[in-house]
């Protein structure tokens, strides 16, 4: 009987060929086994595109993010920005150590002008964190809210903007930690209420002393003749522990030496993750590598007529979300730029999948020309262990902690808190100005 095989198919010569390197044995009923093996020639699975997240993500071994952590991630990606986007020849670690010819050139001061931006900087971006992990400590928790829902880490957004000002950037990058730890800094638990304790008692004791320094001044004068230095010692320790019980002991801490080694070893461990996440997802693509100058056979057509706007070097510009009540000398409060940010941090954690859009309306809309054309937006997302997916966006407007409407909030007090606790955006002070040539 003729087989029929269509005229798409293989011949079955090929066909047995490509079957002879597939080998499959089916369990039998009464044997134990429960699972089919399958014993195939290494083949290489691609993987589709839309189960890679667009924004490269890094989990630090870590249940929150301390301030010091977020620091250095936050200055190393402001420098794989400056030169991803063509801000900088070389990277920022590297420029000190180009030869200047002529260090009174205008290339040399301007390589020395974005050194000295960048070390003043990272230095203010280790007290930055600082200062923002405090203020979320300070933030008011909601209203008849359980113990167990008062987190004791917020997330923060620092936004890098390459363009002449905020309001005309070309690229804009978010770094975004998840779980940043909400901590008073400065205070030392039960060491510092130890020592509190102490100090209120030493402050009582010069008085008392005085006085019974004033009655029974010859009776000391007595004893010290009639004994010696090493009696004092002995007397004055017994009577010290005679008038008050010793303070318990405080916590055993780790020596400063080790529990720094220990830091800087975490710091260096998710420095690397960083440069590891955004060299994949620049092999993968998804980067954040600038195509300015790199424009091929488009380069006559395309980049030529616009290289005054496009490859020339321009200013970066730093923001910060923070509360209101976050202060900081090196920040300057912008609220006039807090509804746009605010969308730009909208569309990034969009991108995040952190927040899907279920309405039937967003998924039969059709798309326009404008939404066709809208601005990327970049990042890096920083989370921790027990990192949980964002729910939904922070508010606009928002605060720490959402604030139910209840007749409380409507004294003035409340209404103080909530306007302290209202996030906006701050933009750092300093100047960053890239150049191209050395």
């Amino acid at each position: 009987m003729p087989v029929m095989t269509p005229s798409t198919s293989p011949p079955l010569s090929q066909l047995s060929e490509t079957l002879s390197h597939l080998k499959i044995s089916f369990p039998n009923d009464d044997s134990s086994q429960t699972q089919t093996q399958i014993s195939e020639k290494p083949t290489r699975l691609e993987v589709s595109s839309s189960i890679v997240p667009k924004i490269p993500r890094i989990h630090v071994d870590m249940d929150v993010i301390p301030d010091v952590v977020a620091a250095k991630l936050a200055t190393s990606l402001l420098g794989h920005v400056l030169f991803l986007k063509n801000q900088i020849p070389f990277p920022v670690l590297q420029l000190a150590r180009l030869p200047s010819a002529k260090s009174d050139s205008r290339p040399g001061k301007l390589r020395r002008d974005l050194i000295d931006s960048f070390d003043t900087l990272s230095s203010h971006l280790d007290t930055t964190f600082t200062a923002l992990s405090t203020t979320f400590a300070r933030c008011k928790p909601p209203l008849n809210a359980p113990e167990a829902d008062r987190k004791a880490t917020n997330p923060a957004f620092m936004a890098i903007l390459v363009g002449p000002s905020i309001g005309t950037a070309k690229s804009k990058v978010i770094f975004a930690v998840d779980d940043l730890e909400a901590k008073i800094w400065g205070l030392r638990g039960d060491v510092s209420r130890t020592r509190e304790n102490d100090d209120g008692e030493q402050e009582s004791d010069p008085d008392e002393s005085f006085d019974d320094d004033e009655e029974g001044g010859e009776l000391d004068d007595s004893e010290e003749s009639g004994s010696s230095e090493d009696d004092d010692a002995s007397s004055s320790s017994s009577s010290g522990s005679s008038q008050r019980p010793q303070p318990p002991s405080p916590p055993r801490r780790i020596p400063s030496v080790e529990e720094h080694a220990q830091q800087q070893k975490r710091i260096r461990v998710a420095d690397q993750l960083l440069s590891r996440a955004l060299a994949v997802a620049d092999a993968e693509g998804r980067g954040m590598a600038s195509e300015l100058g790199n424009c091929g056979f488009l380069f006559t057509e395309v980049c030529l007529p616009h290289r005054d706007f496009i490859s020339a070097p321009t200013q970066t510009h730093v923001l910060l979300r923070a509360p209101r009540r976050f202060s900081h000398p090196a920040w300057i409060p912008r609220p006039n730029f807090t509804n746009m940010m605010e969308q730009t941090l909208h569309d990034f954690l969009e991108e995040t999948r952190l927040v899907v859009d279920t309405s039937a309306d967003a998924e039969n809309k059709p798309k326009n020309k404008r939404s066709a054309q809208k601005q990327k937006i970049e990042g890096v997302r920083v989370s921790g262990r027990t990192t949980s997916p964002l729910s939904a966006l922070p508010p606009m407007n928002g605060t720490c902690a959402p604030i139910e409407q209840s007749e409380e909030c409507q004294r003035q007090e409340e209404r103080e808190e909530a306007e302290a606790d209202e996030m906006i955006w701050w933009s750092w002070d300093g100047k960053l100005v890239g150049f191209s040539s050395w």
